[in-house]
């Protein structure tokens, strides 16, 4: 009976180990997860928040989808909650700033957005945080019969007034479908002790709408201070686009199949016409072979 007793004590303490030992390696195979947050404010009136899931592997950062992330503004509370989010397939999650917190959001000059996700069973929990200033962007144009200039201005809101912001680099040209074409020669500005930059616009006989307007375009990418800053301005700096002159609709080789040139439809249809009749041909050389046995008594075929 004591031997029986032993093995039993034994076995409880063999399968608790096990089960330990199992706990442990499950929470030991679960991976980093990193939240990454960034605050983005388009033409000073829409202020939107990008939390971002990775995960690293074998030393790269990989996007992490379906993670649920809360997002709050100054503290971790349901009164201070901008919202709760899954990641999509490129790891993000997209907020604005709820009408909510209007109030809270302009008390302080000053503001940090706070993203937290509950662990799961592939990752422990995540904490993400951004400390950003509120700031505008403006933008404004000087032109005359020889120059074009663009003026680029930001500025931040502390102790109750607007402050011009210095030593911010910004990317400033012409909105494209690729991005912003640059206005001149540089790639990047970067505003003086005034908050302001200004940059020539070299950009001659470049293609608008109909009537001749462009769209100007600044940009601030992940500033330490501001986040990332946008802001637009259509001005009559283009030149008038005319369908009549389009191009696309005369005969070159980029144009559609109605408007292809003369000399490469008569390559493809001589092409055409060689192979047809060299293929008729040889037809017309079997019948006549096929008839000449048959009249000798003899089908060849």
């Amino acid at each position: 009976m004591k031997w029986k007793k032993k093995n039993s004590v034994l076995l409880l303490v063999f399968c608790f180990l096990a089960a330990t030992c199992n706990v442990f390696s499950q929470e030991a195979e679960k991976s980093t997860l990193s939240l990454n947050l960034g605050y983005f404010v388009k033409n000073n009136n829409a202020h939107y928040v990008v939390a971002t899931a990775q995960t690293r592997i074998e030393g790269r950062f990989y996007p992490v989808k379906d993670i649920e992330v809360n997002i709050y503004l100054d503290s971790a509370g349901e009164e201070n909650l901008i919202g709760k989010f899954r990641t999509d397939d490129n790891g993000k999650a997209k907020s604005y700033l709820p009408l909510s917190l209007k109030n809270k959001w302009d008390a302080s000059s000053t503001h940090t957005f706070i993203a937290m996700a509950d662990a799961n069973k592939q990752f422990d929990e995540a904490t993400g945080e951004l400390i950003i200033t509120k700031s505008k962007i403006e933008i404004d144009t000087v032109s005359d019969e020889t120059t074009k200039s663009i003026t680029v201005t930001i500025s931040k809101y502390e102790n109750n007034e607007w402050l011009p912001l210095k030593d911010v680099d910004i990317k400033i040209g012409v909105k494209r479908m690729g991005g912003i074409l640059v206005a001149g020669e540089e790639e990047v500005y970067t505003t003086d002790s005034t908050g302001s930059v200004i940059a020539e616009f070299s950009r001659d006989s470049l293609p608008g709408d109909k009537n001749g307007n462009i769209i100007l375009a600044a940009k601030v990418d992940d500033n330490d201070e501001v986040g990332n800053l946008y802001v637009e301005k259509t001005v009559p700096w283009g030149i008038a686009f005319n369908a009549k002159n389009n191009f696309f609709q005369q005969r070159t080789l980029w144009s559609t199949r109605h408007h292809t040139p003369i000399w490469l439809l008569f390559i493809a249809y001589s092409i055409i016409i060689a192979v047809w009749g060299t293929i008729i041909y040889l037809i017309l050389q079997l019948f006549k072979i096929r008839k000449l046995g048959t009249v000798k008594g003899k089908s060849p075929l």
